[in-house]
């Protein structure tokens, strides 16, 4: 037989490659032909799995990724879920580095050889903006000169690779004659480019009708239905419960007082829930919608305490609501923004990233202007920075120790940690919020008002939070060429000359300095850091 045919471009229903699974995900049919030529064929290639939103692709590949754990044919398995809305999991490095950092755990020798024939240089660049090059190469090396054999590799959510999936592409191409690629992805044209240069792939399509959906949904309906409050101990509740989302083929599940009007699709889903929110009384309605302006505005998902931050902020000056609110006030915001998000560890998400999708694109003017929650975030970041940024905020009282020699800090005793997500993306929000017709820039963009106030006494401050949280390069780099650029456009002077012939190797006097010449400074100041010490980068 000719092997090459095994991975001939071919597209099947979902149905005839699943079987019920735990409760938790969909376990795959182990007689389904295409399946079986990608398991246990000798040569590599690419399994693709796609379909739209809520279809089933995640509990497949779970199912996928247990099966090949329980039945390892002396096979090494490595996987990633990508995330769309968490700035940590949603770029190609993060993806191979996590594929990476999976390989040298299961097999710590082949440590080693990555340091033979990469030394010790990467270890503090790995966040910079060559790191996908490096770990790139390193994949290389392990995958094709270690003898490592026998390699699967599994990327969930694909398309929710935003950031240089063009080159993960490039390097799976380049991969698929040694490894075994899994991956899943919705229905976009994007990703059907850019798997088109595999030679040997086969497609699984999970297709939108509902009947062609498995009944293995059955099964993870049912867990599901248990572990929702409001139906316990009611059997008759439960039992239409489950036939209703059974029918629905949506993978959603509802409150009792949600489940009459459930709809067809995930928009009007959506929609629903919100028009409930809208019901509610004034405090409840209002709770939802602050909560959903600032989840959906974050640039990543947020901790309670972070959250918190926020939600406090926007009600300080309201005389009808409490002044100051708590984590189990919190849950209880969420709680009543019905279906649409969930915590998890103490960190608040949106149920599905179709959940984000529509908020943005439907109904962020019905609920907030997206440039007005822009630019009230970055004013209660600065705010926050400012009554708690200090120096040497760890008291540690040496400014020379390495950073991996800071012991690590619970939550409860660390100072930066609600303020952690403002002092990362402050800068991100004010570029955003300046697009907003109400900001205020003379406030914020003239010489000696707020933020240039900020800048020259918490400076300093501010690069130190960074470093003690690890995000010092590129993430201060980039935030101060995003601020320079901005104060340049605000204030169209052309009598400054460029950074190249004005910044000085010594910190400027921050009292005697106009706004824009210190964010100039600033920026070139963080450059060299980045340039002379890679290791403060990490």
């Amino acid at each position: 037989m000719d092997n090459s045919r095994n991975f001939s471009e071919n597209t099947v229903g979902n149905n005839a490659i699943v079987n019920q699974g735990n409760g938790n995900h969909i376990t795959v049919n182990a007689e389904h032909e295409e399946f079986n030529r990608w398991r246990h064929t000798k040569e590599s290639g690419v399994l693709w799995i796609k379909g739209d939103p809520g279809k089933g692709k995640t509990m497949l590949l779970c199912g996928i990724i247990e099966d090949l754990e329980q039945n390892s044919q002396n096979e090494h398995l490595s996987y990633f879920f990508c995330q769309a809305t968490d700035y940590r999991i949603n770029t190609a490095a993060a993806v191979v580095g996590g594929l990476i950092q999976s390989m040298l755990k299961q097999h710590p020798a082949l440590l080693s050889r990555v340091r033979e024939s990469h030394g010790n240089g990467p270890k503090g660049q790995l966040d910079g903006p060559n790191a996908l090059v490096i770990l790139s190469d390193i994949f290389e090396t392990i995958t094709n000169e270690t003898g490592l054999t026998n390699v699967i590799c599994v990327v969930d959510a694909l398309d929710e690779c935003i950031t240089d999936c063009r080159r993960l592409f490039n390097l799976i191409i380049k991969t698929s004659g040694r490894v075994k690629w899994l991956l899943s992805s919705r229905n976009e044209k994007d990703m059907e480019k850019g798997l088109d240069q595999v030679p040997q792939k086969l497609i699984l399509e999970l297709k939108q009708n509902a009947e062609q959906i498995s009944t293995s949904i059955d099964e993870y309906i049912s867990h599901h239905i248990q572990e929702i409050d409001a139906l316990k101990d009611d059997e008759q509740l439960q039992t239409k419960t489950f036939d209703m989302l059974k029918s629905k083929a949506q993978g959603t599940f509802l409150v009792e007082d949600v489940l009459e009007e459930v709809p067809k699709d995930l928009e009007n889903l959506y929609s629903l829930i919100l028009d409930r929110t809208e019901k509610l009384g004034r405090k409840g309605r209002e709770a939802c919608q602050v909560l959903l302006s600032i989840v959906t505005t974050a640039k990543r998902p947020l901790h309670l305490e972070e959250l918190l931050v926020f939600v406090n902020s926007h009600w300080k000056e309201n005389k009808h609501f409490k002044t100051t609110y708590n984590l189990r006030d919190i849950r209880d915001m969420a709680k009543d923004c019905g279906s649409i998000l969930s915590i998890r560890e103490d960190t608040i998400y949106f149920i599905h990233q179709s959940a984000k999708d529509y908020i943005v694109e439907n109904a962020a003017q019905r609920i907030f202007p997206i440039l007005h929650q822009h630019y009230k975030m970055f004013e209660t970041s600065l705010e926050a920075m400012f009554n708690v940024l200090e120096y040497d905020i760890y008291g540690l009282k040496d400014p020379g120790i390495h950073i991996d020699e800071i012991p690590p800090r619970d939550s409860s005793a660390d100072p930066l940690f609600p303020i952690r997500y403002c002092c990362v993306f402050w800068v991100e929000h004010l570029v955003s919020g300046y697009q907003f017709e109400g900001f205020e820039q003379e406030k914020y963009l003239k010489d000696n008002e707020k933020l240039h106030s900020f800048l020259k006494e918490k400076f300093l401050c501010w690069i130190e939070s960074l470093s003690l949280m690890r995000s010092l390069y590129p993430q201060a780099q980039n935030a101060l060429q995003k601020l320079k650029d901005l104060v340049k456009s605000y204030s169209g002077d052309p009598s400054i000359e460029s950074e190249a012939s004005q910044a000085t190797n010594s910190y400027r006097d921050s009292e005697t300095q106009g706004l824009r010449q210190f964010t100039i400074d600033a920026h070139h100041m963080v450059q060299s850091i980045g340039f002379k010490c890679p290791k403060m980068a990490s």
